[in-house]
């Protein structure tokens, strides 16, 4: 991982950085990062969870709220 990887983690709430009116997501599960997708993220526009790539979540979302 580079210097500027962020790791997310579980209960991060996240949405892409270009189109923050887009709705937002919930990381429910961060596996093996070295898997192709490691993220599950409950996502209200596609009613459920979805797996995302590292690449996806790391590079082209933002947190808006952390997880404590």
């Amino acid at each position: 991982m580079g210097v500027d990887t962020i790791v997310m983690k579980i209960g991060d709430l996240i949405r892409e950085k270009e189109f923050p009116e887009d709705s937002l997501g919930i990381i429910v599960h961060v596996g093996d990062l070295r898997t192709k997708k490691p993220y599950k993220v409950w996502c209200p526009y596609w009613q459920g969870i979805v797996a995302f790539e590292k690449k996806y979540v790391q590079e082209v979302c933002e947190v808006v709220s952390a997880s404590r």
